[in-house]
């Protein structure tokens, strides 16, 4: 079931005023218009990390092709994956020339045996390993696809930054549980087609950074980057 890959397709058809859902768990629902995987544009909290990217780069997670058309229009050699068939099918038609169908967080990926210079993990994908472990792994995983020297540039979602009572709500029973914050479990709705439950990891910045050193990383920078998002530079050690 790509639900996701769904609402891409229908809009990249024309198909407007139809909304995507993510319900997490506890039955709090983000609704937005699938139109904000096709903007032009990097938001504003990407566009200083943008600023540092050296080809060749790997955008993980890439969508609909948003930040990889982009890369293409300013010269950069870029490559794109994702889990999605519906995205992967967008993004090619929509003009990017490398975009690989397959999960990042299986290591014999042939993408992942190639070395970059940049990758980019922005749109809170930072959490496709879907625990703080997943994430490790992940972050392990690109670090070898990853030049010495060679940087990750990550966008996401500070959940520290609330003060919403079902938010602390939910932060809370986690803690009780023993697990982070970040550790959610959510589904996507589109039309009437509900989606499976599955694991998301919202890191929190000072979690990010010793994930980071775990990993194969060092970190440069890991801060706020306007409104409730974060952004972090990190570099592959060694």
């Amino acid at each position: 079931m790509d639900i996701f890959g769904n609402a891409l397709r229908d809009r990249q058809a024309g198909h407007t005023g139809r909304m995507l859902t993510i319900r997490r768990d506890d039955d709090h629902v983000d609704r937005h218009d699938p139109a904000l995987y096709f903007m032009p544009d990097p938001f504003a909290h990407e566009a200083a990390l943008l600023e540092m990217v050296e080809g060749p780069v790997l955008d993980v997670g890439c969508g609909a092709g948003r930040t990889l058309l982009w890369l293409q229009q300013q010269g950069v050699p870029a490559a794109g994956i994702d889990l999605s068939p519906g995205a992967v099918e967008v993004a090619r038609m929509r003009g990017c020339q490398n975009v690989t169908l397959g999960d990042v967080m299986d290591p014999s990926l042939p993408v992942l045996r190639a070395r970059f210079r940049t990758i980019i993990v922005f749109g809170n994908n930072i959490g496709i390993g879907g625990t703080q472990d997943g994430a490790k792994t992940l972050l392990r995983h690109l670090a070898q696809a990853t030049e010495p020297g060679g940087r990750l540039l990550v966008t996401g979602l500070d959940i520290t930054n609330t003060d919403e009572p079902h938010h602390l709500a939910y932060h809370q029973r986690n803690l009780d549980a023993g697990r982070p914050r970040g550790e959610i479990s959510m589904r996507f709705e589109y039309e009437g087609t509900v989606g499976d439950w599955i694991p998301w990891f919202h890191p929190e910045p000072q979690e990010l950074d010793h994930i980071a050193m775990t990993s194969g990383w060092a970190v440069d920078k890991i801060g706020p980057a306007g409104g409730p998002f974060f952004a972090g530079v990190l570099r592959k050690a060694g």
